[in-house]
C-alpha cells in the first residue's frame, strides 16, 4: 500500500458512520512489515498527516495499559489500543480523533494501524 492509498483509506474511514462499537479500525499494508519498514512508513504518513492537522501528539500507552491490567473500565477503542501498541501518534480533527500505532505481530515484524473515534482518551 502506497502512502497515497493510507491517506485515501484514512479519509475514508474518518469520513463513515461509526458502528455500533463507536470506532474503526484498519491496518495500513507494509511491503516489508520488519519494525524499521513499518517505522519509516508511520513517520512518513504522519509528516503527511501534519501537514493536514499539525502535529501529532506522541502519546506512550504503558500508564493505561497498567490501568486496564488493574481492572478499570477502559472505553474502547481505548483499550484494544493500548494492549496492541505500546506507543501512538494521535490528532484531534473536528470531532474525531486519529491514531496511528505499530504492532509487533511475529518475530521482528510489525504491523502499522489505524483508528479513527470520536471517543475522547481516558
Amino acid at each position: 500500500m502506497t502512502l497515497a492509498q493510507h491517506l485515501t483509506a484514512l479519509d475514508l474511514l474518518s469520513a463513515r458512520a461509526f458502528p455500533a462499537e463507536g470506532y474503526h479500525m484498519t491496518e495500513l499494508a507494509v511491503e516489508d512489515p520488519t519494525e524499521d519498514q513499518a517505522e519509516a512508513e508511520r513517520e512518513a504518513l504522519a509528516l503527511l498527516l501534519e501537514a493536514r492537522w499539525g502535529p501529532p501528539h506522541l502519546v506512550g500507552l504503558y500508564g493505561l495499559l497498567a490501568r486496564v491490567g488493574a481492572g478499570e473500565a477502559i472505553p474502547e477503542p481505548w483499550a484494544l489500543i493500548c494492549t496492541s501498541v505500546p506507543d501512538i501518534q494521535l490528532w484531534r480533527v473536528d470531532a474525531r480523533w486519529v491514531v496511528l500505532g505499530l504492532a509487533p505481530c511475529g518475530e521482528g515484524e510489525f504491523r502499522l494501524l489505524a483508528w479513527v473515534t470520536e471517543t475522547d482518551p481516558p
